[in-house]
């Protein structure tokens, strides 16, 4: 199996948390003689939304069976890495902790009624979930790929795989226009909320989505 993992780095750097997090992955994987893992970066670019549709691009065209978005900003679990890559599933991502003084996350809706726990799985089917920890199969990027519209870019052909919209007046993410576009193409949107991605800003931001959820999902119960 031939994985990439694609990190956009706008300013050439990474923090010391995910260079760690990537390290013991690679050392874990070093053990796996089935498994080829390939990092790949896009520095210096200002877009977010270009730098993940070059990735993606130089991925998709490379031919590689899996693909990862991780940010550089981040802590991640190599552990949760190594479930998600064994899971069935073809869309997985791990939750991230916002940089929010509130305890929030990149799922949408916030609000957990929208989203249903699947215990044979061990995975939460969600609406959508952010690009900062996501693992797309092949059968993901054909789905994006094809729902694309092409565009060029230093006489190389691109794909909007990745991109900004207004509807209703309204700010519509790159993650949502994603998990759209992989759920209109017959996919299902799953979290792997053992696992909780700390997000480094101004500070160390660091939480626990399954605890939060079940909590969440305790109250309405209740009431």
């Amino acid at each position: 199996m031939r994985v990439a993992i694609l990190t956009p780095a706008y300013d050439g750097k990474v923090v010391c948390d995910y260079a760690i997090s990537m390290a013991e992955l690679f050392r874990l994987s070093s053990k796996i003689d089935s498994l080829e893992i390939n990092l790949n970066f896009r520095m210096h670019d200002a877009l977010i939304q270009k730098s993940r549709n070059d990735l993606f691009t130089e991925a998709y065209e490379a031919g590689f069976d899996v693909i990862y978005f991780i940010d550089a900003d981040q802590s991640f679990s190599p552990k949760a890495f190594f479930e998600t890559l064994a899971s069935p599933a073809d869309v997985i991502g791990v939750p991230v902790r916002m940089k929010t003084a509130e305890d929030r996350y990149n799922i949408r809706p916030e609000n957990i009624d929208g989203h249903q726990f699947h215990p044979e799985l061990g995975l939460l089917e969600v609406e959508c979930i952010g690009t900062g920890f996501l693992k797309l199969t092949r059968t993901a990027m054909d789905i994006l790929w094809n729902a694309s519209p092409e565009y060029r870019y230093d006489g190389k052909t691109r794909r909007m795989i990745c991109n900004m919209d207004i509807v209703d007046g309204g700010l519509i993410s790159e993650d949502v226009q994603i998990c759209n576009k992989l759920k209109a193409g017959g996919l299902k949107i799953f979290a792997n909320i053992d696992a909780t991605c700390s997000h480094f800003g101004t500070k160390r931001f660091d939480g626990n989505y399954k605890l939060h959820y079940f909590t969440e999902q305790i109250k309405r119960e209740s009431a």
